[in-house]
């Protein structure tokens, strides 16, 4: 009997030191491998014995496990403060484990029978409208129309004129199924001082072409063509083109209208060819335009001249770039040598988040034709030359080259911007012209308040004015402003200087999405003048 009573115990001081062993906490070294969020990681994991609840001790901390994997433990970090690589301590209790929450078995597939209407395909319930192909009602999606109107007026000491023009810029695509497009461009006119058949005629027709082809494909374009290439206007004829690849080949013909009144005339003919060139996919887009073309005038060939134009863009940075060269017959009339550059331009641009920079140069000499001949007088084309008793003669030589800087920063509620131009003519004036100006705005909420200098010298005159106003947007639909502009004028054929001063007033309302509204007035008063001059604009451009 004793000896079980013995036996008995032993075994229950085994089973309960095998309980406190189970139960005594061994440390385990951890390391902090990543810190984010408020909460920190480390390693090792539940492999280790890291388990939701285990305590650990980092820089003094005691932290609580809430959450473990194999490799990795997580802790809530609260006040304390640990950093990467930190080393620390686990109290690990051996066979610990977190509890295992099983889940309820799955219902059967069979319980779900009949819980979900039958489908109902959508074309069993919609009824569409049908849409005819071809010419018909269709035919009205496929116009864009844009129309523009402005008015104008002024008045001064007795004296008064005023125009107004209501201009229509519209594209049609009778058919659906082909590439047959009609582009009209055509503007009514209003003189306060009456139509003449020259300047200003009643209506004036910019373009009116019948297009067919797709960008892609060859395509033909006859009509008055708006631009018959890159670098040549107007032209009553035609157009043909081919694209391959990222190239374009076109030609070109025709009469050129009227350059003053629009009107059809056959004095003055144009021909030509051009190369395009562009690839929007490159990392600068680079678009190249060449174009070889003449014309004649009164039957003899009159312009021959090769024209470039390109351009890219990359990021905040946009380069564009024009020239001319033109061919003379020998013994013209002007002086000019069988091949001289005309005119040539290059502009360097730099945007970014409303701050931008800008450099542009320009060469041009006067532009020399029969056909501007017939029209002009000759000092208009050149510089005379006096050789009494013989008729006067051409200088040549001349040209006028300029050169304008720009530049502008943007802040949240600040803008500057300032700009200087430079140019030097070599003709019937010889000198250098300059000017510039500097402005700045600031943005209180919808208001606005701005101020400016700006001031230049010409060959008739030189001038230096202020400028400060203020405006005030409520919405995106309407912004109002206000300005008053002192200015210093002194033409070069006065006894001095004319003080003026000018108030302009603008509004500008977007009365919907598809139509805006201009006002301008400006009223300026001085010993030089005093007068006043309305301007108002309209825009209304419909979706298709």
């Amino acid at each position: 009997m004793i000896a079980r009573t013995a036996i008995a115990v032993a075994l229950a001081l085994a089973a309960t030191a095998l309980a406190a062993g189970r139960a005594a906490a061994g440390p385990v070294a951890v390391r902090v491998v990543d810190v984010a969020g408020g909460a920190a990681y480390l390693s090792p994991g539940r492999a280790a014995g890291l388990v939701p609840g285990t305590r650990v001790r980092i820089r003094g901390a005691e932290l609580v496990v809430v959450e473990s994997t194999e490799a990795t433990a997580v802790v809530q970090l609260g006040a304390a403060r640990v950093a990467l690589g930190d080393a620390g301590t686990a109290d690990v209790v051996p066979g610990a484990a977190p509890a295992v929450k099983r889940l309820a078995p799955p219902r059967p597939a069979q319980e779900f029978t009949g819980q979900w209407n039958d489908p109902v395909p959508p074309a069993s319930a919609q009824r569409p409208r049908p849409v005819p192909l071809g010419a018909g009602a269709g035919a009205e999606r496929a116009a864009r129309v844009t129309v523009l109107g402005h008015g104008y007026a002024a008045a001064q000491r007795g004296l008064s004129s005023g125009d107004a023009e209501a201009r229509v810029i519209a594209s049609f695509q009778p058919m659906t199924e082909r590439p047959l497009a009609v582009d009209l461009d055509v503007a009514a006119r209003w003189f306060s001082g009456g139509h003449d058949a020259r300047t200003h005629t009643p209506v004036l027709v910019r373009a009116a072409e019948l297009r067919y082809g797709e960008a892609a494909d060859p395509a033909l374009a006859v009509g008055r063509l708006r631009f018959a290439a890159t670098a040549v206007g107007m032209l009553d004829g035609g157009r043909a083109s081919a694209r391959i690849g990222g190239f374009e080949v076109a030609a070109f013909g025709g009469l050129v209208p009227d350059p003053l009144s629009g009107k059809p005339a056959t004095g003055a003919s144009r021909f030509g060819a051009e190369l395009r060139y562009d690839a929007p996919d490159a990392a600068w887009q680079p678009r190249i335009a060449l174009a070889a073309h003449g014309s004649t005038w009164d039957g003899q060939i009159d312009e021959r001249r090769l024209s470039l134009a390109a351009s890219a863009d990359r990021g905040p940075w946009w380069i564009d770039g024009w020239a001319d060269v033109d061919a003379f017959a020998a013994g013209n009339p002007w002086g000019a040598r069988g091949v001289e550059l005309t005119g040539a331009g290059a502009s360097v641009q730099w945007r970014r988040r409303g701050d931008h920079a800008g450099v542009d140069l320009t060469f041009l000499r006067p532009e020399r034709s029969l056909r501007l001949a017939a029209a002009l007088p000759p000092e208009w084309l050149c510089t005379l030359i006096p050789r009494a008793p013989a008729a006067d003669t051409c200088a040549s030589g001349d040209w006028w080259g300029s050169a304008t800087a720009t530049a502008g920063m943007r802040g949240a509620r600040w803008a500057v911007d300032a700009g200087a131009t430079l140019g030097d003519s070599h003709g019937q004036y010889r000198g250098l012209d300059r000017s510039g100006y500097l402005r700045g705005e600031l943005r209180l909420g919808p208001s606005r308040l701005s101020a400016g200098l700006a001031g230049g010298q010409a060959s008739f005159a030189s001038w230096t004015a202020g400028e400060l106003g203020a405006a005030y947007a409520p919405s995106r639909a309407l912004d109002v402003a206000l300005s008053y502009r002192p200015e210093l004028l002194d033409y070069v054929a006065s006894t001095g200087p004319a003080l003026l001063h000018s108030v302009i007033a603008d509004t500008r309302l977007a009365l919907s999405t598809a139509l805006d509204l201009a006002l301008s007035a400006t009223a300026t008063t001085g010993s030089d003048r005093d007068a006043l001059a309305l301007l108002a604009t309209v825009a209304w451009r419909p979706l298709p």
